[in-house]
């Protein structure tokens, strides 16, 4: 989903290769233009107790109430390695708990909750002979301790995974282009659209654009695609796929280009949250955007207090929680943040 130069620093240390070339996109304003004044950031946001560790690279769930944040790349020592730590937040306490650790170290591991399990899906194993081996398993926490499930089709990753009506759904991402699953270049964008029907994995209607490190969720049988990137540089690509008809059409495109996000679900809208660019120079967005499915339209937000991207979000309650990533491109300076929005 990201590429990261701080990986150039983990071949060196660990005998990895990474990827060594900078994504292309169009040339952005410094500040997005916007028809109505933005709100100050202080007025709407607050902060919260951080994450337990620095970790980014990560796609949360909200389960039963709490946010579970699960691996990640968490420098340590200033050198990036990989956690299997897992830890919950309650957000009536403002603390957080840790939970069993995942199987093993995974980064850009997409979790799902169906109301009464927790997923942890696809995603790089970082080790310290590779970065980038993409990862099929599939795990399930029950009773404390994770479970192996049936795998997915393929290894993937940087897809966006979400829950509906009894049904797990894993839209685009990337895959292995052949048989070589270990260096950043061995990946390509995929149109994939897997779903879990309750004894195995299946297909239905491809993502018209293939694409990583966008985010999207349902707005009641709506499923919302938005932004990302290819190898050609980030996009502001908009795209919605009908339940009732297993079929995508083209939306109201993102008002800047925009990858590396997270986003929530809240009231009829899509909120998308930070990410970065990399030209016409590497950048970090602070920027919100709210996206009504009625009206298709976007809204700018408030910027969030602290730009970021690899960063995770969830709501609970009209709050929501958008926690961890990192504050400068490439994944350097990752952070514990955990920063509220109140939606009211």
């Amino acid at each position: 989903m990201r590429r990261r130069t701080f990986l150039t620093l983990a071949t060196s240390v660990m005998g990895s290769t990474a990827l060594n070339h900078r994504l292309q996109a169009e040339a952005i304003p410094e500040r997005p233009q916007s028809s109505r004044p933005r709100p100050e950031p202080a007025n709407v946001w607050r902060t919260a107790a951080p994450v337990p560790i620095t970790t980014q690279e990560i796609y949360p769930a909200v389960h039963q109430g709490k946010l579970i944040v699960a691996g990640g790349i968490a420098p340590r020592l200033g050198v990036p390695y990989f956690t299997r730590a897992v830890f919950a937040y309650d957000a009536d306490s403002d603390t957080w708990s840790r939970l069993p650790d995942l199987p093993e170290a995974l980064h850009h591991v997409a979790l799902v909750s169906t109301g009464e399990e927790l997923w942890a899906m696809g995603g790089f194993h970082g080790a310290v002979t590779h970065i980038w081996k993409m990862r099929d398993n599939v795990y399930r926490l029950r009773n404390d301790r994770w479970e192996t499930l049936p795998p997915l089709p393929g290894p993937q990753a940087e897809g966006v995974a979400t829950f509906h009506s009894g049904t797990i759904h894993i839209v685009t991402g990337q895959q292995p282009r052949g048989t070589a699953n270990r260096k950043r270049s061995d990946h390509q964008e995929m149109r994939l659209h897997w779903y879990w029907d309750g004894t195995g994995w299946d297909s239905l209607a491809p993502l018209p654009t293939p694409r990583n490190s966008a985010t999207g969720g349902w707005i009641d049988n709506q499923l919302v695609v938005a932004g990302g990137r290819t190898s050609a540089g980030n996009l502001s690509t908009n795209e919605i796929y009908d339940a009732k008809e297993d079929r995508w059409r083209r939306a109201s495109p993102m008002p800047l280009p925009q990858a590396g996000t997270a986003s929530v679900v809240h009231n009829g809208s899509l909120l998308v949250f930070g990410g970065e660019i990399f030209s016409p120079e590497p950048a970090v967005f602070p920027n919100v955007w709210r996206y009504q499915l009625e009206t298709d339209r976007w809204e700018a937000m408030p910027d969030m207090l602290t730009p970021r991207h690899g960063l995770g979000a969830g709501l609970i309650g009209n709050q929501a929680f958008v926690v961890g990533g990192a504050r400068r491109p490439s994944g350097e300076d990752t952070s514990n943040v955990n920063e509220v929005l109140d939606l009211g």
